[in-house]
């Protein structure tokens, strides 16, 4: 096993495993709340290490048919990507995220809009849409043919923030497998934190156009 793809599928192992098949059937798009509700989104985070999960992703396909490496390994790349400090910004017009991890960062209008993303080593686009989730947003990424990533964002009671991140990839049949145990990442507000801004994904100029 190339160490590449060994890292990566160690990265999102976890403990007992678990595959579902996608639900098909799905509510429709929700509207997004009113912006004064998101205001407690706005500012900075940092991640709270005490308190990540320990638990990864898993896929298992039930059908017969497995889960090409190519596959894994594109879907690994993204489930590991984490920010250790991130700012968020959500206006009337755009859901902007800042970390200190270049690709952490993206800019995605509120109306749901679609973003094509270009993987920054040129092997084919991505697209990514915002969406609302019992008030909360929800980013999902998907890439053609292999799966997608999807992060929801929380406030909670006690005012900290979680990213609950789940995922699913398609096996060499072209069905769909839903990983288990989603990965939740959870970071406290921080005056002190200034992340070092990469270029965002999407449509950074959305806010100032």
């Amino acid at each position: 096993m190339p160490p590449l793809l060994h890292k990566l599928l160690t990265g999102i192992a976890g403990v007992g495993v678990l595959a579902t098949a996608a639900c098909a059937g799905r509510s429709g798009p929700q509207p997004a709340p009113p912006l004064a509700t998101l205001e407690p989104y706005n500012g900075e985070w940092v991640l709270d290490a005490a308190n990540r999960s320990t638990a990864g992703l898993q896929f298992a396909s039930t059908d017969g048919h497995g889960i090409s490496s190519e596959t894994m390994e594109k879907i690994g790349g993204i489930l590991m990507m984490r920010a250790e400090q991130l700012a968020l910004e959500v206006n009337d017009t755009v859901f902007r995220l800042s970390g200190d991890e270049p690709a952490f960062s993206l800019s995605l209008p509120m109306d749901g809009t679609p973003v094509e993303v270009q993987a920054e080593d040129g092997d084919g686009a991505s697209s990514m849409t915002l969406s609302w989730s019992e008030g909360m947003p929800v980013v999902r990424q998907t890439l053609p043919g292999i799966g997608w990533v999807s992060d929801r964002y929380e406030v909670t009671a006690d005012g900290g923030l979680v990213i609950t991140r789940r995922a699913s990839v398609r096996n060499v049949r072209g069905a769909e497998v839903e990983g288990s145990r989603p990965v939740e990442l959870v970071y406290v507000r921080s005056s002190a934190v200034s992340p070092t801004i990469g270029p965002a994904r999407g449509v950074s100029t959305v806010a100032d156009s």
